[in-house]
């Protein structure tokens, strides 16, 4: 699938200059892949074990998607209790299986993967939507069948670092770990995903669900727009993956991709290629999470290649204060959006495209060294444009309802007695470009920091507001970093790069996504992004987080901190 061009991104770079030298690279190496065959997969995603298929492969560009003729399967939904992505409801305890499973992702070749199975009454979820209300108590038991130690992390719920899935509690193949917690988290949609060290190839090889927690806000919003989990409030989890001709998934980053991060070719939306969607012209739900390792999305909805606005209404950890009207939007890894397409004023057999737009990607920026360019392995690199998904209108219905103009109340953070943390993104070398040779050459570090899995960068005491001022170098790629125990308010951007200033909402440079409460904050190069943390904690004892890139290849590489609230 590769096309042999050179790109922006798969570079070797070469320093010059007394003080060292630092060379970043990786072997061009790619494998042809993408089997198929020409039928769309069932709607049941999950095959036993068959020999491999014979037929004739297809050629990428059957799939490509930048080719909009080439979304022709119909999208895996969430269905109750059963399934890929299967929803289960207010469970008090749950087993969790680890497993190597086969599942049907490219038409007729089942490949394998690594999930999370909840099997309950004799019905197996795959990946499960975990559907909680704020206030219950959670109870699950993770049992590890991967050759790899493994533990989940919530992603973005408030839990002490024992349930938190921090790399040191990760346990080896036949062996379990309990968790036990209280949601306290407003509603929302959270997810859960591996945390060991390292965790890219266990996220990319499948392991990741939805975690929806549902309040007194959620529930008006479900009930005034008629909406229902599954069928018109769709979680939408976008990945890019790479397949070997066998239709085996591939992953095995070079050490450009190691460095840079590891970018696929097929853009999956739940777990399904080229994908299409049957919608009734009416209000839709879309809980949009960027499961990918490393790519990052600029996410727009296109009909006839015109722009077609959509609403915000939350983002990583709820619902906003009031809906922002928007045409399009950045989503880096781990980011959440939650967004209502009204599609009403559409007639039947009209098609809108969810789209990623071209975009910058910024890697390296002004780098004051000498660049060759390399051959990469994706075919599809960061900052291209190209299609996520189709929206096809089979029936023109009557909806009455309005977009609510109140969604739900931010509490203030009281700034009078902050204190302020600054927080710098570096590789390991030298402001001046230059470095001394070691072994963190290709890293990336927080603070100058590189993972200490039981050591800790810095500790700060409970009860107290901290302004972290996160600085990332013009030397650099974006970050999406990502802390662990909290969520925090966005104070503003200094310093953005133009496609990113243009989005801004208000004199403080925030964008529309940086209204409502995060876990996860992209920080661009030569970008310093200023944000507000309530240390309040509700858990006894010391708590030990992390904080982290959630490019997980520079998470792999180093890019994480742990931190102590005592």
């Amino acid at each position: 699938m590769a096309s042999g061009k050179i790109s922006r991104r798969n570079f070797l770079i070469a320093a010059s200059g007394a003080a060292g030298a630092l060379a970043i690279g990786g072997v061009a190496y790619y494998l042809s892949r993408m089997p198929t065959g020409v039928e769309s997969p069932s709607q049941t995603t999950t095959l036993p074990p068959v020999a491999t298929s014979t037929r004739t492969p297809l050629s990428y560009s059957s799939f490509d998607p930048r080719q909009p003729s080439n979304f022709s399967n119909p999208l895996v939904l969430p269905a109750p209790s059963e399934g890929v992505f299967g929803i289960i409801e207010s469970p008090s305890m749950v087993t969790i299986n680890v497993k190597p499973h086969r599942i049907e992702i490219l038409p007729g070749m089942p490949t394998e993967t690594w999930v999370y199975d909840v099997t309950r009454s004799g019905r197996s979820a795959i990946n499960p939507v975990l559907k909680l209300k704020s206030g219950e108590k959670f109870r699950a038991t993770l049992s590890n069948g991967v050759p790899q130690k493994t533990i989940v992390h919530w992603h973005g719920v408030i839990v002490d670092w024992k349930n938190d899935g921090h790399p040191s509690y990760a346990v080896d193949l036949g062996q379990n770990y309990d968790y036990d917690f209280t949601v306290y988290n407003r509603g929302g949609t959270y997810w859960y995903h591996p945390h060991p060290y390292p965790a890219a190839e266990q996220v990319y090889k499948g392991l990741a669900g939805f975690l929806i927690v549902e309040d007194a806000d959620d529930e008006n919003l479900t009930r005034s727009l008629d909406l229902e989990l599954g069928k018109t409030d769709i979680p939408l989890a976008i990945q890019d993956k790479r397949f070997r001709q066998d239709g085996a998934l591939e992953y095995g980053p070079n050490q450009n991709e190691s460095f840079m991060g590891f970018l696929g070719d097929l853009i999956l939306v739940n777990l399904t290629p080229n994908p299409y969607l049957e919608v009734d012209t009416r209000i839709y739900r879309f809980r949009i999470l960027n499961g990918s390792t490393a790519r990052i999305y600029r996410l727009a909805f296109l009909k006839n290649s015109e722009k077609f606005p959509f609403h915000l209404i939350g983002v990583d950890a709820g619902l906003l204060e009031s809906p922002s009207k928007l045409d399009e939007v950045f989503l880096a890894p781990a980011e959440r959006v939650d967004i209502l397409l009204d599609l009403r004023t559409l007639s039947t057999g009209d098609a809108v495209l969810l789209k990623s737009l071209e975009f910058d990607p910024m890697h390296m920026e002004e780098a004051m060294m000498g660049m060759t360019q390399m051959q990469g392995g994706s075919e599809l690199e960061e900052g291209e444009g190209f299609h996520i998904l189709k929206i096809i209108v089979k029936n023109k219905v009557t909806q009455d309802a309005q977009i609510p103009e109140r969604l739900s109340t931010l509490e203030p953070i009281d700034l009078s007695e902050a204190s302020e943390r600054p927080i710098t993104l570096s590789t390991a070398m030298g402001s001046m470009g230059t470095m001394t040779m070691g072994p963190q050459m290709n890293q990336w570090l927080i603070n100058g920091n590189s993972f200490d899995i039981n050591g800790f960068a810095f500790e700060l005491s409970r009860d107290r507001v901290e302004v972290w001022k996160i600085t990332n170098s013009q030397q650099s790629m974006p970050h999406p970093m990502h802390i662990h125990g909290y969520h925090f308010r966005v104070l503003e951007r200094l310093d953005s790069p133009p496609q990113v200033e243009s989005l801004a909402v208000d004199n403080s440079g925030r964008l529309p996504t940086d209204l409502g409460l995060k876990d996860t904050i992209l920080v661009w190069p030569g970008e310093t992004v200023r944000v507000a943390i309530d240390f309040r904690t509700r858990f006894a004892g010391e708590q030990m987080y992390t904080f982290h890139c959630h490019n997980l290849e520079h998470e792999d590489n180093g890019m994480m901190i742990n931190y102590k609230v005592s």
